[in-house]
């Protein structure tokens, strides 16, 4: 706990009442939206750019869950403090309400500039509903998973997944998302609406850097006071109801206060490695010195820029996927960005129970990670994304104690491929 910030004890203090508001008031618009629509598809065009799916190999799938599930479940409960194997667990629990086949889409561990997947497993319960996953990308940046499930009336289907992350040095190689588009208002990131002008010209430091202006953004998101309750997560609705304990929220108002001084700003949905359950974190990048520079509007980490290792990146908003977040959708609160969490593809299916959708990442081990492990790391996660199929080198990585262990079983890993005696 002591390298926890001042305000995340306090936040950890407050930990009950604020993510019971939390689940009550997303519960409260997700039964909203769902009786606006109906039950209909959902909206938005985020969901149209998908690519074909890679089917992921289910032979042994259950027992390697299972495995890594006990894996990262029996570590210790800490924050990671540098570079090395952090574990990530996730679920997703649904109704049933028309019987048949359905999909859902749930984000996937990103392949960035701060980490390398290493493994990756999806089961259901009932085990025998699964009929098939599959890595598709959307809008050209994120990979995401698409489950395919059936079942009768009213039946419930868990979906649960596992990944061992690589945390890495920043490779400071940037991605495809180039800053320009990121500097327009949006449904959800209001940037041109005349109070988040003035209020980010009162923010404005007067050294007039980014990262200082993002530090007053921190600050006063931090102080913000309720008056009402929130409608939305969308940056007017959140800015004029006072309410700061909402991620989702606070990363839309910052990226807003941003673009309203003309510095391009995205927000990004994260898992923190805190050992922490929530159902996902919101952060937000900020463009300066061409290099897209991480930090959290809600104060759970302090530091700007975040250091590498303390987020597992799940999902980076396109201007896209900002157009669709007013637009109401299934389970989804409004001013949620498409593809943050989870999203429905058809109809005859709801989130459902308290643990409808959760999220936790722990630190595994810390060790240095040299340049060498990064690049094969990198390769060999490229290869499941086309081939949906984990090589016995990528699962033996992820045991790995310290950085030597890892760049042999790496090495080694590289031989058998080139060889063809991987299976």
């Amino acid at each position: 706990m002591r390298h926890f910030t001042q305000f995340y004890r306090a936040r950890e203090r407050m930990n009950a009442t604020t993510e019971g508001r939390t689940r009550s008031f997303i519960a409260v618009l997700a039964l909203t939206t769902l009786a606006f629509t109906g039950g209909c598809q959902r909206g938005g065009t985020s969901n149209t750019n998908l690519s074909p799916g890679i089917l992921v190999e289910q032979a042994g799938m259950r027992a390697l869950h299972e495995e890594m599930d006990r894996m990262v479940n029996a570590a210790p409960l800490r924050v990671m403090r540098g570079t090395g194997l952090a574990g990530a667990l996730g679920g997703v629990h649904l109704k049933v309400r028309k019987e048949g086949e359905h999909e859902v889409l749930i984000p996937l561990v990103q392949l960035a500039d701060t980490q390398i997947p290493l493994t990756y497993t999806l089961i259901t319960d009932p085990k025998d509903s699964l009929v098939e996953c599959a890595l598709r990308s959307r809008e050209d940046l994120n990979t995401v998973v698409s489950v395919r499930f059936r079942g009768s009336k009213d039946d419930e289907i868990e979906i649960r997944w596992t990944s061992l992350v690589l945390m890495i040095p920043n490779a400071g190689t940037g991605d495809a998302n180039r800053p320009e588009p990121f500097l327009r208002a949006t449904p959800c990131v209001q940037s041109d609406a005349g109070e988040i002008s003035k209020l980010a010209e009162d923010l404005w430091p007067s050294g007039g850097t980014p990262d200082a202006f993002a530090a007053e953004i921190q600050g006063f998101i931090r102080s913000m006071q309720q008056k009402g309750q929130p409608r939305s997560m969308d940056a007017m609705g959140i800015l004029e109801s006072g309410v700061n304990w909402i991620c989702t929220a606070n990363a839309n108002l910052a990226a807003a206060l941003l673009r309203a001084r003309n510095v391009p700003a995205r927000t990004l949905a994260v898992i923190p490695v805190t050992s922490r359950r929530l159902e996902m974190h919101r952060t937000v990048e900020y463009f300066d010195n061409n290099q897209w520079i991480p930090f959290d509007p809600s104060s759970l980490q302090t530091d700007i820029p975040l250091k590498p290792w303390q987020n597992i990146i799940m999902a980076w908003t396109t201007i896209a996927d900002e157009d669709a977040a007013m637009i109401p959708r299934m389970g989804v609160s409004l001013g949620c960005p498409f593809g943050h969490e989870l999203e429905f593809l058809g109809r005859g299916v709801r989130l459902w129970g308290q643990d409808f959708f959760w999220t936790v990442a722990k630190p595994l081990v810390e060790f240095e990670v040299g340049n060498e492990a990064v690049r094969l790391a990198t390769e060999d996660w490229r290869r499941f994304l086309v081939t949906g199929r984990l090589s016995r080198g990528q699962i033996q990585a992820s045991a790995a104690m310290d950085g030597d262990a890892l760049l042999k079983v790496l090495r080694r890993n590289r031989r058998e491929q080139t060889s063809g005696g991987n299976p």
